[in-house]
């Protein structure tokens, strides 16, 4: 297989495969609670959006490990994160009114519009242009919005890596450049099956790379279904587990750069699922702020291809 095919190929899959995953951070949110509730991983009685409320493993239905299921303490009364006999939920005197204690956290949204409300109270009653109004959400959105580059994704342990020499001492400058295009080519030969191992229907062929491919815009454009919430959740724990697979790969010592910001950026793309707003129902900003992080990393897997990859294969294709 040539590299030119391979890439393309490559950067097809990649951006499939976090598109997807950004659909699933973002329209998840934005579908009615019977579609949500179609989400629940373990069984437990939970949604997984409900679990994420609750600070619950979606995962483990039985977070605390009392032998009682999340699902099941909740409906009794008890906290799925304290293991029992002393996980019932404390009811407390305040002013002589008796009040369950419970946890809130003010959305993005909820601080923004109260935010707006001082910026109003400051205008005095005077009329307020839309410039203003306009700057002020901009300002509000930068302060919370810290930009995603490769600097501020996840680490990644280079010793944890396992690194092919490409030293070739004893050869002519010919065949060493000839070596480490064949190692090249190895390497993303295993990363393209790792990516269409992953993919949610066989990828055998040109024809079905465009019936996937197809299948999946189609349920881009319904943003309604339960069905393509759960495909796209899929999705995201596809990457998942693309992700621990990519750290298992022999690397060439001149694409370890590549390969390390490789890492990154789908830990990051991975981290979104865990981010505070990503299971808000009711945030529309944490739900922008969410989406706009999504967007930045499908840039970094783009630039990350069409620039440093095709640079690297540029590079070594040099006689």
């Amino acid at each position: 297989m040539k590299i030119k095919y391979l890439k393309n190929l490559f950067l097809l899959l990649c951006i499939l495969f976090l598109a997807g995953f950004n659909y699933f951070s973002f329209a998840a949110t934005n579908n009615s609670k019977d579609a949500t509730v179609a989400i629940d991983t373990d069984n437990d009685g939970l949604s997984d959006n409900e679990e994420n409320l609750y600070g619950t493993d979606p995962k483990n239905p039985d977070t605390d490990g009392d032998s009682y299921s999340d699902g099941v303490e909740v409906r009794s009364g008890y906290s799925p994160i304290k293991a029992a006999p002393e996980d019932r939920v404390v009811a407390v005197e305040t002013n002589n009114l008796t009040t369950q204690v419970t946890t809130s956290r003010l959305s993005l949204t909820d601080t923004f519009m109260d935010d707006f409300q001082k910026f109003v109270a400051t205008k005095d009653g005077q009329e307020i242009s839309a410039e203003e109004v306009k700057n002020f959400t901009d300002a509000e959105f930068a302060a919370k919005v810290t930009p995603t580059d490769i600097n501020t994704l996840p680490e990644v342990d280079r010793t944890q890596i396992k690194i092919k020499s490409q030293k070739y001492l004893s050869l002519s400058e010919a065949d060493r450049k000839e070596e480490i295009r064949k190692d090249a080519a190895q390497y993303l030969n295993q990363l393209v099956y790792l990516l269409i191992s992953n993919a949610p229907v066989p990828i055998l062929t040109t024809a079905d790379f465009n019936t996937f491919q197809k299948d999946f815009s189609d349920r881009l454009l319904d943003s309604t279904s339960a069905e393509n919430i759960i495909y796209f959740s899929d999705m995201g724990n596809r990457l998942d587990l693309f992700s621990q697979q990519l750290e298992t790969l022999e690397v060439p010592e001149t694409l370890i750069e590549i390969h390390i910001k490789f890492i990154r950026i789908t830990k990051g793309a991975l981290s979104l699922r865990t981010t505070t707003y990503s299971n808000s129902t009711s945030d529309p900003m944490g739900k922008i702020i969410v989406l706009t992080k999504a967007n930045d990393l499908i840039k970094l897997f783009s630039d990350l291809i069409t620039s440093d990859l095709s640079n690297y294969i540029k590079q070594i294709s040099t006689n």
